[in-house]
């Protein structure tokens, strides 16, 4: 038995006292900053509650027959599948050679809503769910969002029954229907495949319904001025209840507060409605959009990958000086601009723009990645040096923008309107309201610079169909005036940031037609309605030789001098499996139409990729440059280089577990910290000559080469960061290929390479 002291008594009585006052002062969570509670998955910030959803549903993979309701409460789905999203029912059939399904498919969950929640504002909130997503609740249908890849708010409030279970079935399809993007080369997943979650707020709230975006829009001039004095401008509409713009007091205020990465409160104030306090303003429709202005001295700029600083706004609303909603969001203050002859310009100095495209989707996951998982795709996106991604074709998630601002990676983010569209108000409708969602939830990314307004749009010869009743020049104008009026509301909702598009490039299969669709779409420039343009330029690959790239680009840059020109997509496909060795004869007797076929060997992938960056790295006045692609990715139906179901012009496979020789390549031109050797075409395992040329890609100085012991000494450099024996001996069997290089501290780094045999 222990004995306690009394003054041992008041010390412990006293550190309860400070816990619960600890406690009871501490601010709540940001959502934003996604740190969970213990109680479920429940971030609780102020007033607003957000608890994720992700687990317990059931699926069905179908639609429903007239005589079932898949809505109803009291309907059986004993026998569906337990799933928890994100999820697709594309997972396997979305890279096979057999077209994925499209159609219906079914979820139900059930959804305990507290006595307590009665009162306040719910928004289930979908971050994606593609294409067509009905989302019913206690069996009423609530809403219809069509649209897969962008975020949609679904408020609930009057549908649910408090303290009791209520059953939330959605109904999601994936096929091609009136709505971007009626085609693609790339797979359509369909599902949640995203994730959702319940949002409880106060019924005076920051809108959270507003497009699917945050609520909070932070505006930074795109200008040299905000190194010495940056005037941050604040929009931020609120839902306020009918009773508080009744009361007398009417005490609802809306604050903002800057803090820099360590915390510190750069700058705050009180935002205002038409300049004056809630009391003062005319409410109309129960939305207030309350506006204000902050400045920051000499911030600490956003500088790309080299410095990718970021601040933290804060805004809450009070009533009666108690915080009843708050919402953070990551800013970063940078300015930029492009020069026809010079390129991208960032915070004043020249920034060239070398990097890649990415799709979302990996094998086994479809296009429902955790994002746990998809933290790998970024890792390898850093190793490789690349510091801008193009988000193709259509927006992806916030973790994949807010790992952008993380890192410094210059992104442009693109609608999904690729190659074709109708002729129907509700198609042009639905891509303005993408548009729309788009630029409202990314508005305050400082890695995005551009948006994208068109993927090959008209590149196969037409707008709307082959088989179109109307003439080409009335789909072009059909096309055209779509195109204006994106243009249009990305110029009204977003100033600060420049449009852009990628053409379909060159093809002397049709080298008339092709001139025709680059000189209609040029014109969409040259008229001042998009500001940008890029090329999806296959030399090599599709059409030409790779070396006609150059004289391709000279001439577009001569004919269009005031436009800014770039390179949206480029690379070819490659089997890591299927090898050849490349000399003169393989390149000219190299027929486009057979890159589509069964063979893509891995060095044609490297050659062309290496003529591709000579040509490119002699131009800096291309805005930027995006190889196609950074990953293999799923397209369900296709069949090359006997890979069923897959696009293979990824520097990285679908698994992400093999990293093909072309990553190496541009990691020797663009990563100069994580110094290598590596030994190309190192799979090429059975060879039939007892002589062979070795390819080594490397960021040092100088590679020496030993095979056997035989030592070849230094390799020739055919480009910086490629190096080359012409002929090395080889035995039947046992080889052992060595390539070293000596770092500037004096250390060696190598590899090493034993597959190598003779087969004949």
């Amino acid at each position: 038995m222990f004995l306690i002291g009394n003054n041992f008594k008041k010390s412990i009585l006293f550190m309860l006292v400070i816990l619960l006052v600890f406690t009871l002062l501490i601010p709540g969570v940001s959502a934003e900053q996604g740190k969970k509670s213990d109680l479920k998955d429940t971030v609780v910030n102020a007033g607003r509650i957000v608890e994720n959803i992700d687990n317990d549903w059931t699926f069905y993979k179908g639609a429903q027959s007239v005589n079932e309701n898949f809505s109803a409460n009291n309907f059986n789905d004993s026998s569906w599948q337990k799933i928890s999203l994100p999820h697709t029912w594309n997972a396997e059939d979305g890279n096979g050679i057999a077209p994925n399904y499209q159609g219906d498919g079914w979820y139900r969950k059930q959804l305990d809503i507290p006595e307590t929640y009665k009162g306040k504002k719910l928004v289930l909130q979908f971050e994606a769910a593609n294409k067509e997503a009905e989302v019913f609740v206690n069996g009423k249908s609530v809403h219809t969002n069509i649209g897969g890849y962008l975020a949609f708010t679904v408020d609930i409030t009057d549908y649910v029954n408090y303290g009791q279970e209520n059953i939330v079935a959605v109904r999601v399809n994936n096929e091609v229907k009136d709505s971007a993007p009626l085609q693609g080369d790339f797979t359509f997943f369909g599902g949640i495949y995203r994730s959702v979650n319940l949002l409880v707020a106060d019924k005076t709230h920051i809108d959270v319904e507003d497009y699917g975006s945050s609520g909070v829009y932070v505006t930074i001039p795109n200008d040299k001025s905000i190194e010495e004095n940056a005037e941050v401008t604040l929009t931020v509409p609120v839902k306020v209840n009918s009773d508080d713009v009744e009361s007398k007091s009417n005490s609802i205020e809306v604050r903002a507060e800057i803090k820099d990465a360590e915390g510190k409160v750069r700058s705050r104030t009180e935002l205002k409605a038409g300049g004056k306090k809630l009391k003062s303003t005319n409410v109309s429709g129960g939305s207030v959009e309350f506006t204000g202005t902050m400045k920051v001295n000499k911030p600490h700029l956003w500088n790309g990958t080299k410095d990718p600083y970021q601040y933290t706004v804060e805004v809450t609303v009070t009533r009666k000086g108690e915080v009843i909603d708050r919402v953070n969001e990551k800013v970063g203050f940078r300015y930029f601009s492009v020069d026809p002859n010079k390129g991208f310009i960032l915070n004043g100095k020249s920034y060239p723009l070398h990097g890649v495209n990415i799709h979302q989707d990996r094998k086994g996951y479809g296009n429902a990645v955790p994002n746990n998982v998809r933290a790998e795709d970024f890792e390898l996106i850093k190793e490789l040096g690349a510091n801008t991604l193009r988000v193709a074709h259509y927006p992806h998630s916030q973790y994949v923008y807010n790992k952008a601002d993380e890192m410094g990676l210059v992104v442009w983010a693109e609608i999904p309107l690729v190659n074709t569209m109708t002729l129907t108000e509700e198609f042009s409708n639905n891509a303005e309201k993408q548009l729309t969602e788009m630029i409202k939830q990314n508005y305050n990314h400082p890695s995005i610079v551009t948006w994208g307004l068109q993927n090959e749009f008209g590149g196969n010869g037409f707008y709307t169909s082959r088989n179109a009743s109307e003439s080409l020049e009335e789909q072009y104008a059909a096309a055209t005036e779509l195109i204006d009026r994106l243009a249009t509301k990305a110029e009204e909702l977003d100033p600060n940031r420049p449009t852009t598009h990628a053409i379909q490039g060159n093809n002397s299969r049709d080298p008339d037609g092709y001139k025709e669709v680059l000189d209609r779409h040029l014109a969409w420039n040259e008229s001042g309605s998009i500001d940008f343009a890029s090329f999806n330029a296959y030399f090599g690959w599709y059409y030409n030789k790779a070396g006609d790239l150059a004289e391709y680009l000279d001439t577009l840059h001569e004919e269009h001098p005031n436009v800014p020109l770039g390179i949206s997509e480029y690379g070819s496909g490659a089997n890591p499996y299927q090898h050849d060795v490349i000399d003169e004869d393989f390149i000219n007797n190299w027929d486009g139409a057979d890159s589509r076929g069964p063979w893509q060997p891995e060095e044609f992938q490297n050659y062309l990729h290496e003529n591709a960056w000579s040509i490119i790295r002699e131009r800096p006045w291309l805005w930027a440059t995006h190889i196609w692609n950074m990953f293999d990715f799923g397209v369900a139906g296709k069949n090359e280089a006997s890979t069923p179901g897959i696009n293979t012009k990824g520097l990285v496979s679908h698994d992400r577990q093999l990293k093909k020789d072309a990553f190496y390549f541009y990691k020797a031109q663009w990563n100069k910290e994580d110094q290598f050797v590596y030994i190309t075409s190192r799979r090429y395992s059975d060879r039939t000559e007892n002589t062979t040329p070795v390819k080594v890609y490397s960021n040092l100085k100088e590679v020496t080469l030993t095979v056997n012991g035989k030592d070849y000494g230094k390799g020739r450099m055919q480009q910086p960061g490629v190096f080359v024996w012409d002929v090395v001996e080889l035995n039947e069997s046992g080889n052992v290929v060595i390539a070293s290089a000596k770092k500037a501290d004096g250390t060696n780094v190598g590899d090493t390479v034993t597959t190598w045999k003779v087969v004949k």
